[in-house]
């Protein structure tokens, strides 16, 4: 029997290092002579990762392979592992448009400094790491944890622990979906290399999109809040025209009256197509269950009664919660960081 809690002192242990390690890059930027390259912040950023990971599966003596479900997968599960995310992209979209009404592009500060590395270094980097390191910790370790006790409880709390790990409120909302396809991808295909191609494919065509759309000069606002740019877009358009006798003032709140009308089109369209995207989603995520001979229902709604308690301190039985109290703290502070990110933007 294996206690969830343990799982969630890895998900502990991954933010203490990472505050740590924060803190030790911020005293040497400050205090040294140094300035730290945007590769080494990408590489010690995964490393706070995969240390505690290690770290937990000696603890547990568990063999990682077995733990995160590295297994072969049948060539079809990648074909349809590609499609899910492929047809995932309009709810993305959606999710981080709606963000961007309110913060910055998280992004944006980061991308541009790991694709003057190159275009391999960057696809390692960004790509690459994220998509084998990211899946073993959320759906290799604290997933494959859960469904151990009620998997589909497991996909969605999961998946919220994976949008509140990026920390801004940018990321979350589509880390979070991305989070839950992910998870139902792994129980479809009952193997983790599934939603490792998964990860790399949807972090390398960004990477790969916005190296070349940077090679052919063109000039992006991505980390601009977008409802300001779109309002800066309309004042500039409105000052181009003659409209003679109106002051600047004038001109600002016109752009300011046809901002929600526009916001509100965009969203609409934006909507309807994410819509029938996740319902394409959805029924893909099906037949991959089919293909591999698997029923969602009794995969995702089966209850593990054998593991309702694991055995605690002095050998007393204690209730297997998926919520107690190392993962509320990391709920807390996730949370706080997500809210501050927007207040600060």
């Amino acid at each position: 029997m294996k206690k969830i809690s343990t799982a969630h002192w890895l998900l502990v242990s991954i933010v203490v290092l990472q505050f740590v390690i924060s803190l030790g890059l911020a005293a040497a930027i400050r205090f040294l002579p140094v300035t730290i390259p945007v590769w080494a912040v990408l590489l010690i950023s995964q490393v706070s990762l995969i240390l505690p990971l290690t770290l937990y599966c000696a603890i547990t003596r568990s063999n990682p392979l077995t733990l995160i479900r590295f297994k072969k997968t049948k060539p079809v599960n990648v074909i349809m592992a590609l499609l899910v995310m492929t047809l995932s992209y309009p709810v993305i979209i959606l999710l981080n448009f709606i963000s961007m009404l309110f913060v910055d592009n998280a992004m944006a500060s980061v991308l541009p400094s790991a694709l003057n590395l190159g275009l391999i270094p960057a696809v390692i980097l960004m790509a690459l790491l994220p998509a084998i390191i990211e899946e073993s910790v959320f759906r290799g370790s604290l997933y494959n944890t859960y469904s151990l006790r009620r998997p589909l409880a497991g996909v969605f709390f999961s998946a919220f622990l994976f949008g509140l790990m990026h920390m801004n409120f940018n990321q979350m909302p589509y880390a979070f979906f991305l989070g839950i396809i992910m998870a139902l991808m792994l129980e479809a295909t009952d193997s983790i290399i599934t939603t490792m191609i998964m990860h790399f494919s949807l972090n390398g065509f960004t990477t790969v999109l916005s190296f070349f759309t940077a090679q052919s000069g063109v000039s992006t606002q991505a980390g601009a809040n977008f409802k300001e740019t779109l309002l800066e877009t309309y004042r500039e358009t409105l000052a181009a025209q003659d409209f003679s006798g109106l002051s600047p003032e004038e001109i600002d709140a016109m752009a300011e009256n046809m901002l929600p009308m526009a916001l509100g089109i965009v969203i609409g369209i934006l909507a309807v197509i994410a819509i029938a995207a996740l319902a394409a989603v959805l029924a893909l995520i099906y037949a991959t269950f089919r293909i591999n001979g698997r029923r969602p229902g009794e995969v995702l709604l089966a209850k593990h009664v054998e593991n309702d308690y694991v055995q605690g301190f002095h050998g007393k039985m204690r209730k297997n919660a998926m919520l107690d109290l190392p993962v509320i703290l990391f709920i807390i502070y996730g949370l706080e960081e997500c809210i501050r990110s927007a207040v600060m933007m």
